[in-house]
């Protein structure tokens, strides 16, 4: 994992990355997978696929908050049976949740994107801002709890 990260260069990345042909989850898995080191292989992100528009377009969570809630999974979860670890990886995730909630009143999809037209390019530059807030998230917890260093601060 990195020491530290450049939070501009990533916002500006996941921006080109989320216009030019990925979802939402993925573009949040991807560029966190990239700026953080975190190892995901492209079957990793092949498995963010079905997130966006609240899981297959089934009304539930933000695609963004998915994906994210994948990285934080990588860092934080576990993979044996009985580890405690969980703990920490449900607290770092409700914090994403709580942190989105917070600047949207929600982290459910439909409900986040009701004042849209869903094919609109108003639309789509409101999904960027929450997958922004997603990343600033992300960034904000691996900088309290792994001590990754964010430059070039918004």
């Amino acid at each position: 994992m990195v020491k530290k990260i450049n939070l501009q260069a990533m916002l500006d990345e996941a921006k080109e990355i989320f216009t030019t042909g990925f979802m939402c989850s993925e573009s949040a898995l991807y560029i966190l997978n990239k700026y953080y080191e975190l190892g995901i292989g492209e079957e990793g992100i092949a498995m963010s696929t079905g997130f966006p528009y609240g899981f297959g377009d089934g009304g539930n969570v933000c695609g963004a908050v998915a994906g994210t809630t994948m990285a934080l999974g990588k860092v934080f979860g576990r993979s044996v049976k009985g580890d405690p670890s969980f703990q920490k990886c449900l607290d770092v995730t409700r914090e994403l949740n709580e942190d989105i909630a917070k600047k949207y009143k929600t982290s459910i999809c439909p409900e986040l994107i009701a004042d849209y037209e869903f094919s609109t390019p108003e639309r789509k530059a409101f999904c960027i801002e929450v997958l922004f807030e997603c990343l600033r998230s992300f960034a904000k917890i691996m900088e309290r709890e792994c001590g990754v260093e964010i430059e070039d601060r918004e």
